[in-house]
């Protein structure tokens, strides 16, 4: 069985209507035929949710999709992995590659770690990381 990372943007595009989410789609549907394992640092778990609640704040999604998403979302199968070297790897990641932020390296950490892929659909993430690895793929450009 091979094993993919996924970040929140990935799977914020199954949950909500966004500009990647066909093509996100059809990477899910042809991933669960091949029987693929996903994986994700814990902070997948306050990332999703907090997205999934700004949007029902705004008013871009009702209460009670944001209910059906949130419970969509708590019912998929991602492994949530926190290996002793994720923090100090995702912070070393940040310094290599001058990241505005170091949640995004969580995910990267992840994929080295765990020498797996990490899909994506943020691209300014999967450019800023290409610089460091080959691990990680754009729902954009698959």
């Amino acid at each position: 069985m091979s094993v993919i990372c996924l970040d929140a943007s990935l799977v914020i595009s199954w949950l909500l209507e966004e500009d990647l989410s066909p093509q996100a789609d059809a990477k899910l549907e042809e991933w669960r035929a091949a029987d693929v394992e996903f994986v994700a640092p814990h902070l997948l778990g306050a990332e999703v949710p907090s997205v999934l609640r700004q949007a029902v704040h705004r008013s871009r999604i009702t209460v009670e999709e944001g209910d059906e998403a949130y419970q969509s979302f708590v019912g998929m199968r991602i492994g949530i992995r926190q290996p002793d070297r994720l923090l100090a790897q995702a912070w070393e990641l940040g310094k290599v590659l001058d990241a505005p932020r170091l949640y995004d390296m969580h995910y990267v950490a992840l994929a080295e770690l765990e020498h797996c892929e990490l899909w994506t659909a943020d691209r300014r993430l999967a450019n800023l990381a290409s610089r460091r690895t080959k691990l990680v793929r754009w729902i954009g450009g698959s």
